[in-house]
């Protein structure tokens, strides 16, 4: 049985959070399989990561590759973090919403970084309701997370920018005055099992290894974010509509 501590959402609304312990001992990955498949485009700004840092995750997908064969992930993948992501929007307001998150960068002019403390299995919810868990059951999806109380400027930030957006009313009319961010921590999926399973030994070795991560390479500095547009949880046919560095200046 893998042991966790996860941070949510207290409320349907609101920024209070609470944290409750979570117990794995079984996968069921049905819906996580189902969700692959490809969706209504959305509008997400988000922070990708490349070279020595996005092999590092890819090593980490391979051990989980050898432990089971059902473990799938992309060798192309796009590891990233989820700064903002948007519900399903009339594309008639892209571009107010790039025009509102470059003010705001410019206006902040900040230093971020993301710090990922532990890979473990992400968490199955009741009736894709985020607020209720399901005990001793994962999603079967595999990834790293970053916890609020190590991430603090970063979450406080995507909350500003959420505010930020909202304090727009035509903006806020279409998102709704409930829009926040999905979660109060940052995660990274890395992949994700095609069967279900009773989780043994042999996994539980494993996922301890990554229960304290590395602080020297899981501390990453987020120097730049990206806004755009896929039709697929995992970004695989991303469109780019625009690159900031939040220092605010524009990147091409």
């Amino acid at each position: 049985m893998l042991n966790y501590r996860e941070t949510n959402w207290r409320y349907r609304e609101g920024l209070e959070t609470r944290n409750y312990r979570l117990l794995f001992n079984q996968v069921l990955s049905r819906q996580t399989v189902q969700e692959q498949k490809k969706r209504t485009e959305r509008l997400s700004l988000v922070k990708f990561f490349r070279g020595s840092k996005r092999s590092q995750f890819l090593d980490i997908c391979h051990n989980f590759k050898k432990n089971d064969i059902h473990f799938f992930f992309d060798e192309n993948k796009r590891f990233h973090i989820t700064l903002l992501g948007f519900p399903v929007v009339n594309p008639l307001y892209y571009e107010k919403i790039r025009e509102k998150i470059n003010q705001f960068i410019e206006l902040t002019q900040t230093e971020l970084e993301v710090n990922f403390n532990v890979i473990r299995l992400g968490t199955k919810y009741e009736n894709k309701n985020t607020l209720k868990p399901v005990s001793g059951v994962s999603n079967g999806t595999i990834i790293a997370i970053g916890r609020s109380i190590s991430n603090k400027k970063l979450t406080n930030y995507g909350n500003m920018l959420t505010s930020f957006l909202l304090n727009d009313k035509n903006l806020s009319d279409m998102l709704g005055k409930k829009f926040r961010r999905r979660f109060p921590t940052v995660w990274c999926t890395m992949g994700y099992y095609t069967t279900d399973f009773v989780i043994q030994k042999d996994l539980e070795t494993l996922f301890n290894k990554y229960k304290n991560l590395n602080k020297s390479f899981f501390q990453i500095p987020c120097c730049e974010v990206e806004l755009g547009l896929s039709h697929y949880k995992d970004l695989r046919d991303w469109k780019s509509l625009e690159k900031f560095k939040l220092s605010g200046s524009l990147v091409n």
